[in-house]
Order: structure tokens, then C-alpha cells, then sequence
């Protein structure tokens, strides 16, 4: 190869590495004490950060979702979740499905029967632009329908109050979760921002 050749290359390679760099920089980086230092958009309201967890006595990686009127914990990453992934990789992956959720119109979070795993459930996502489809948020460990419940009330007891059935919303009102066996679904209407409130409203139409 020619000088000129070799040079071309490298000139490329260099502007290329530039390149990213920048992009980088104009995605904006999470750096709050405690919070994982994940690329996200300037838009993105949901990230990652250790949390105290009472009942543990410990803390644990919880997906926070970024209020106007502040960063509120929604779901923890406890033991009762499958697919082999560490603690934060699980977190990181489920803010990812989230913030596209969100866009799509984010509006209840429950569980359901896996149909291709015999005694597997999965926690999936209701949205506008979904309607009655249910996408994949996160699998739970095989188990009965009420050890799934369990899961899911443990893994959004910052959504439950601890499970209680009484939470506390985005306005600062108590409010009374329907969540339960026979009704396995969580409303997060109250616990959204405006603008997330009517995402993919138009869409829907």
C-alpha cells in the first residue's frame, strides 16, 4: 500500500473516532452520585441507581423514572427474576425496553403466562400503540401464579408502597391500587409526567 494510501486511512480512522466522540457528547452522560453512568438521550426519563432496599437491609439497582418534579424509584431488581443477567445489566435492560414503552404510550405494567414456557411468567408492558399486545418487559423465575404475583409485587413495591395497596403519586395524593390476583395489573397513570401521560395518544387514533 502507498504512503498516501496508509495516511488516507488513518486520516479516516481518526475523524471517525472524532466523530463518535462528539456524538457521544451531545447524548448527554448520567452522572449523579449513585446513578450508572448510562448514554441516554436528553429526553430519556428512565435510568439506573442503587437504592436502599429496607426489607433487605441492603441496596439494590432500581430503574428510576425521571419526574418533572424529580427522580422517582419505580422498580426494583430483586432475586425473583430470571434470564441470568447481573442485578445492573437487568436494570440497564429493562429502562432501555421502558423509555421506548414511554414513547409508544406507556400506560399499565402486569404479568402474564409465558405461552412458549410451561410454569414461566413474564412482567410485559401495556401501552396506547400497543393496545391489547402486552411486549416483554422482564421473565420471572418459573414458578406458580402466585409466587409470579409475589414477584411482581416485590419487584414494584416502590410503585405499592411496600405492597400495601396504598401509594403515594405523582402529585403527592394517596391513591389505592387495584393490583391483586385476580386483577394483576398495575395503572401508572399517577405516577407519570404530563407529556408521558398522553404519548401515542395521536398515534393510537
Amino acid at each position: 500500500m502507498s504512503n498516501s494510501g496508509k495516511f488516507f486511512n488513518v486520516a479516516n480512522l481518526t475523524i471517525g473516532v472524532l466523530g463518535l466522540l462528539a456524538a457521544i457528547g451531545g447524548a448527554g452522560i448520567a452522572v449523579v452520585q449513585g446513578w450508572t453512568p448510562l448514554l441516554v438521550g436528553q429526553n430519556a426519563r428512565f435510568s439506573c441507581q442503587n437504592q436502599p432496599d429496607t426489607q433487605r437491609g441492603s441496596e439494590v439497582w432500581t430503574v428510576m423514572y425521571r419526574h418533572d418534579k424529580g427522580p422517582q424509584p419505580w422498580l426494583k431488581i430483586v432475586t425473583t427474576l430470571g434470564g441470568g443477567y447481573t442485578p445492573l445489566k437487568r436494570c440497564e435492560e429493562i429502562a432501555s425496553r421502558l423509555e421506548i414503552y414511554r414513547k409508544d404510550g406507556l400506560t399499565n405494567l402486569g404479568y402474564r403466562r409465558d405461552p412458549n414456557t410451561p410454569n414461566q411468567y413474564v412482567v410485559c408492558a401495556f401501552t396506547r400503540l400497543g393496545r391489547d399486545s402486552c411486549p416483554l418487559l422482564v421473565t420471572l423465575k418459573p414458578g406458580s401464579d402466585t409466587e409470579a404475583y409475589n414477584a411482581m409485587r416485590d419487584m414494584m413495591g416502590n410503585l405499592l408502597n411496600g405492597g400495601s395497596g396504598v401509594y403515594q403519586n405523582s402529585d403527592g395524593k394517596l391513591a389505592t391500587s387495584q393490583f391483586s390476583p385476580s386483577s394483576p395489573e398495575i395503572d401508572l397513570t399517577p405516577f407519570l409526567a404530563e407529556e408521558d401521560r398522553i404519548a401515542g395518544s395521536n398515534s393510537a387514533k
